[in-house]
């Protein structure tokens, strides 16, 4: 009995353990992203104009909660439609990336605003993560993180979405952080 119940104690503690973990990491996401929202409002994004009206960015458990049921699955290849069908959203957009390290996928993302011609709307090459981080009426997000192999798994859902046109308007100057 006395064996039964330490086992099921460790494997509580285990749990929050892997839970805190967890928690920490996706706490990591939202930060980065509220940190690339905020750079591109104060002209810090380089080769980007300065972000009007960007929405204030809240976590959102439900699209968290499909984000990580996706990511556990652990199949970078096949994304199911239903994935993006998530409660009462009208549009959800998704950012997935799979690399060794969380920071490694995020710097993945955000770099894509090299590719990014905000003057003509146009991408170089692959830009569509980038443009989500920064729309404009997006408000919302949840993301989920999975080891699979030596690779960390990571989806962001976003809402709303749109993929079509510039994903803000251009702000003041006055804006801008001196530099």
């Amino acid at each position: 009995m006395k064996i039964a119940l330490a086992f099921c104690l460790l494997l509580l503690i285990t749990s929050q353990c892997t839970d805190a973990k967890k928690s920490r990491k996706l706490h990591k996401i939202y930060k980065f992203h509220k940190k690339v929202r905020n750079a591109a409002k104060i002209c810090l994004i380089p080769g980007q104009p300065p972000a009007k009206n960007l929405a204030k960015l809240k976590w959102n458990k439900e699209l968290a909660k499909k984000a990580q049921q996706q990511a556990n699955r652990c199949d970078f290849f096949s994304v199911d439609p239903n994935d993006l069908i998530i409660g009462d959203f009208d549009s959800v957009g998704q950012n997935l990336a799979q690399f060794p390290t969380i920071s490694e996928v995020l710097n993945y993302w955000f770099s894509e605003h090299e590719n990014y011609d905000f003057e003509k709307d146009e991408c170089k090459a692959e830009c569509k993560n980038y443009k989500q981080m920064v729309w404009s009426t997006t408000n919302a997000i949840g993301c989920g993180v999975k080891k699979c192999q030596e690779n960390y798994l990571v989806i962001c859902n976003y809402a709303p979405s749109d993929s079509d046109g510039r994903p803000y308007e251009v702000g003041s100057k006055s804006q801008c952080m001196p530099r």
